[in-house]
């Protein structure tokens, strides 16, 4: 069964892109397997982001988070109570990430049950600019570094629950 990796963020709005330029960048460069599909530039929310990942077994969100409990740059597997950090998993206008899947899983039947967000911590969602900040970018190898780690730890786990 298959998983899909995908980077969430506004790719104008600075930090608010890194999950994006993160996925982008293990995308171009590093491997990952052949059950693993890649999703790299998504802006979207709630009932549209779920609509993109129906039908698979494992989805790994990478997307920008402001909590101010960890320094900037610091990458963490979120347990399912603390996504709401995750900022692309809230769409003010419509629903949020777990009101989505709660009415997606009413009406189909191949919602995946494995949904996992990894978070990384930036200063400023709202910065308009296609760059990343400083701050970020001089961390950004070992940002991808962790985050390459634990998709490849993930999707390894799912492997072997499934063998």
């Amino acid at each position: 069964m298959k998983s899909v990796i995908i980077g969430l963020g506004n790719p104008i709005v600075g930090d608010d892109a890194v999950g994006i330029k993160v996925v982008e960048y293990i995308r171009d460069t590093l491997s990952l397997p052949s059950y693993a599909d890649v999703m790299a530039d998504i802006s979207i929310a709630g009932v549209g982001l779920v609509e993109l990942f129906r039908g698979y077994k494992q989805v790994i969100l990478i997307d920008s988070i402001q909590s101010g409990a960890f320094p900037i740059g610091t990458v963490k597997l979120l347990a399912p109570d603390q996504f709401s950090l995750a900022l692309h998993t809230s769409d003010y206008h419509n629903m949020d990430l777990f009101t989505a899947l709660e009415f997606s899983n009413q009406m189909y039947d191949d919602i995946p049950e494995e949904i996992k967000i990894i978070g990384i911590e930036i200063i400023s969602p709202i910065e308009f600019s296609d760059e990343l900040s400083t701050d970020i970018s001089k961390k950004f190898e070992d940002i991808v570094d962790e985050v390459y780690k634990i998709i490849t730890q993930e999707l390894e786990m799912e492997i072997n629950q499934t063998i």
